[in-house]
């Protein structure tokens, strides 16, 4: 994801805690917090919590809000679903993995199928 989520840099830079505290803390390579604090990857929920947990803030304040408009597409994507199930599209498959082994994955043109109405949905 390339948005910002988290402020958790802003937040740091505005307490005594640093970075290396930080990641010793949470036993972790401060390298982690450092990609956290530029929004490249994203800390998962549990080590959201400690860090609020750390800096004693509920755990909104780390994140930023994403002003999101309803439009429907959440119904209209539940619709959309419903009729590639009534044309035929099954919603999984079954593949053989690297060994041979069979098993069942997403069918790949459901979620091809799905992600593209959404995008078209969103022009």
């Amino acid at each position: 994801m390339s948005n910002k989520v988290n402020k958790i840099k802003d937040v740091l830079k505005s307490s005594k805690l640093q970075v290396a505290a930080l990641a010793l803390y949470l036993d972790m390579d401060d390298t982690t917090i450092s990609k956290w604090n530029s929004n490249i990857v994203q800390p998962s929920l549990n080590r959201l919590d400690e860090i609020g947990e750390i800096l004693e803030l509920d755990n909104r304040e780390l994140l930023l809000p994403s002003n999101r408009v309803k439009t429907g597409l959440a119904d209209a994507l539940q619709k959309e679903y419903k009729r590639l199930l009534f044309t035929g599209l099954t919603k999984k498959v079954m593949v053989k993995d690297e060994s041979g082994n069979i098993k069942e994955i997403n069918n790949p043109e459901m979620v091809l199928a799905l992600r593209e109405f959404v995008n078209n949905r969103k022009k």
